[in-house]
């Protein structure tokens, strides 16, 4: 959530001389010409500072201006995509590149509380409704047909003037997270990577810290983290016989 929310307050800023840059998670600021590239789980972003080319995954940005555009990082369908910001609110609504295609067509719903969605082709009213249901009048207004696909930025800013006069509810009570062999491992490369020097540490034991609350609440870990994480441990050469127990336990 820290994540999303750093990223919302970046990304209206444009800075002056309108030079496409990325914001790193380091809150570095690196500028130069950029292209955004696919690939199969985690996108790539690439730089050319004018002294050298630098290839980021979308795991290591907040976010991108290029072109005039805003794009951030975002997780959908098991993979990490570079989206561009379309409409930014509580409710958000991104484009990301369909498979095998070079331009923004797809639609992405991104709302603060973690629910998720692509924008539905088939079903609109149904989906959408159901999907709207925390402000009752935009939710019975797209049931009916009174708002529909061709409204939907409408519909975005409706639900978040609803959403932003609407009292806010008390969160529900964090599960109690259990400990575990997984939970154990993490915590063991956690502090066997605490005494090496490496230019990724901080990215992977923010990674790892991920890793052991998801495994200390039994929840499925997405291959794409486990992908980042050995990148990143790649040259940590101490660190291997550790890594590998991690691995080994995730699957069981």
């Amino acid at each position: 959530m820290l994540r999303t929310l750093l990223v919302l307050m970046v990304l209206p800023v444009v800075c002056s001389a309108q030079t496409d840059y990325v914001i790193t998670t380091k809150a570095d600021t690196l500028r130069g010409e950029i292209r955004l590239l696919t690939y199969d789980n985690i996108d790539r972003i690439q730089i050319n500072t004018g002294k050298k080319k630098e290839m980021l995954t979308a795991l290591q940005v907040l976010a991108v201006y290029h072109e005039e555009k805003f794009y951030k990082p975002i997780q959908y369908d098991k993979r990490v995509l570079m989206m561009q910001q379309i409409k930014n609110g509580y409710l958000s609504l991104l484009a990301f590149r369909m498979p095998n295609q070079t331009t923004f067509d797809g639609r992405f719903l991104f709302r603060l509380d973690g629910k998720h969605m692509e924008v539905p082709n088939l079903a609109f009213k149904k989906i959408m409704a159901t999907y709207l249901e925390g402000c009752a009048d935009v939710s019975t207004k797209v049931k009916n047909g009174e708002l529909g696909k061709k409204e939907l930025e409408q519909i975005l800013d409706e639900y978040n003037t609803c959403m932003a006069s609407t009292k806010p509810t008390e969160p529900e009570p964090s599960p109690k997270l259990v400990v575990n062999d997984l939970v154990i491992a993490i915590q063991n490369l956690k502090q066997k990577l605490t005494a090496q020097e490496f230019t990724s540490k901080k990215d992977a034991l923010d990674l790892l810290t991920d890793l052991e609350q998801k495994a200390g609440r039994n929840e499925v870990i997405p291959n794409y983290l486990l992908e980042g994480l050995k990148s990143y441990l790649a040259p940590v050469a101490s660190a291997q016989v550790e890594l590998e127990t991690v691995l080994q336990l995730l699957k069981k």
